[in-house]
């Protein structure tokens, strides 16, 4: 019993890191460019720029830290020690993004601004990254992992909803209801308030989790080589799944208020829909982890893609008439999918990692996490441009229309969408998360990784460690640790 309830400690203390990961990112999405051009007054050109410039730093510095954490050696860990670390940063530089201490030169604030979103990446990188990477120290069980990421997933999507509906109270509450200059003070609090909140979570990260012992002595690794991961195919085909299925969710939540608002005319229920997807999405976590215990981390995505991919299919036939009620049913089956991608990808990572080290005889944990977080950043970043690009040229300029939405009273999205515009959105909606997921199911068909095959891996390193080859293991094993190394056993353990 004693054992159990410490182990739930541990998964608890292991999932606070995501408070900040899902919570920090959905007010980000949410109020950054809002707050740029609408209370400080920046051009919107000028916040793009900011955005932009901050998002190449931030996939930057995310792969130099996932090679940082992995020649770390203190008393404290290799990752936890950045947990320690990041604690005032994170507060600090989360506060930061919603205050410019009284500037009033308006090149002063894109400075400074664009300034305080690099180092808002950068503290981000800080913590996330070997956050990314220590559950594969924590436990090596392949159910356990599929449980410590249950909870994350949890505590991720339950910060994102609170997220999405607290800041803007304490706004507010504690500025003006109406958008504008007097609103800074809100935004100061809640930028206290929230900073204060992700960085004590990193305390309990800090506290409740723990990694290897007795590493070996880090070795150099030239720029160049960083490249190798992507001879580990069972990493190429994670990435796969990975990329294609947080791509297609970044594009969907940035279609959807845009769909919600033109297409379907229900641009006062949007919180409504966007909660239920939110909801639903964190209380089907669970399932999901348990399906995956059962039948392995890819079955979910198998059950909850094609549901997804079958409610997009229905917003074809939706129009101005439609009843609230069926927009948020097909947001509960979209949140089927959700679940399923973000349970399966997060928690077959973990799994990469010993891959990889029966391939290299390397703990490399943090030059994966690393460059899987630049990959998904990157990708994602350059997929929201294109549709940018896409909106743009269907005649839609979305900066002004955020801006004339929040400043007009009796702003109606009909007068100004323009029917080709309405087209446009609705096919873009539809028809980009469709190829994606297709795409995302195609890799996950190809996903060699069970927790047969995976079992044979781990006895294979233990072996290695102790033997120097892989004899010991019976035919059978050998067979699954090949299919999974997806390399000759010659050549396993680097080649000793």
């Amino acid at each position: 019993m004693e054992n159990k309830i410490n182990l739930l400690k541990s998964k608890i203390s292991y999932a606070s890191g995501d408070i900040y990961g899902g919570g920090a990112f959905m007010i980000f999405s949410l109020l950054f460019m809002n707050f740029l051009v609408l209370v400080e007054g920046l051009p919107v050109v000028a916040t793009t720029v900011i955005i932009f410039i901050g998002r190449l730093w931030d996939a930057v510095t995310d792969s130099i830290m996932g090679r940082i954490t992995d020649v770390t050696r203190s008393r404290f860990g290799r990752r936890r020690i950045y947990f320690l670390i990041g604690i005032i940063p994170v507060f600090l530089s989360f506060f930061m993004l919603f205050y410019s201490f009284g500037i009033q030169s308006e090149l002063a604030k894109i400075i400074y601004y664009t300034l305080s979103y690099m180092f808002f990446g950068t503290v981000f990188s800080i913590v996330m990254v070997p956050y990314n990477a220590i559950l594969s120290d924590m436990t090596s069980d392949y159910n356990q992992r599929t449980s410590f990421t249950t909870f994350r997933m949890i505590f991720s999507g339950a910060a994102a909803l609170i997220c999405a509906v607290i800041p803007s109270i304490i706004i507010k509450t504690f500025g003006s209801e109406a958008i504008g200059s007097a609103q800074i003070q809100g935004y100061l609090i809640m930028g206290l308030i929230f900073g204060a909140v992700f960085g004590a979570c990193w305390f309990i990260v800090f506290t409740g989790t723990w990694e290897k012992k007795d590493l070996p002595k880090p070795e150099k690794i030239p720029l160049k080589n960083w490249l190798t991961v992507f001879s580990n195919k069972a990493y190429k085909i994670f990435l796969g799944i990975f990329l294609s299925f947080q791509i297609a969710v970044d594009l969907v939540l940035a279609l959807f208020i845009f769909y919600v608002d033109i297409v379907v005319l229900h641009y006062k229920n949007y919180e409504l829909i966007v909660g239920t997807l939110l909801v639903c999405s964190m209380l089907l976590m669970a399932v999901q982890g348990r399906i995956a215990e059962k039948r392995g981390k890819a079955f979910p995505l198998y059950i909850g893609i094609p549901v997804w991919m079958v409610s997009t299919l229905a917003f074809i036939w939706l129009g101005p008439g439609v009843p609230v009620a069926v927009l948020c049913v097909l947001a509960a089956l979209i949140a089927i999918g959700t679940s399923a991608g973000q349970l399966s990808t997060w928690s077959m990572l973990a799994d990469i990692y010993d891959i990889d080290e029966i391939r290299t005889g390397k703990r490399q944990e943090g030059l994966y996490a690393g460059m899987t977080t630049f990959l998904r950043k990157f990708a994602s970043g350059i997929a929201v441009l294109l549709i940018g690009f896409g909106l743009q040229a269907m005649g839609f300029d979305q900066n002004n229309y955020t801006v004339l939405k929040a400043k007009t009273v009796d702003f109606n999205p009909v007068e100004y969408a323009q029917s080709g515009v309405v087209m446009g959105i609705k096919w873009m909606f539809v028809l980009i998360p469709l190829l994606l997921l297709g795409i995302c199911i195609f890799f996950a068909v190809k996903n060699k990784i069970t927790k047969k095959r995976f079992d044979a891996v781990l006895k294979g390193i233990d072996e290695f460690k102790a033997k120097g080859n892989i004899d010991a293991l019976n035919d059978q094993e050998t067979a699954d640790l090949l299919i999974a190394a997806g390399m000759e056993k010659d050549k396993l353990w680097n080649g000793k």
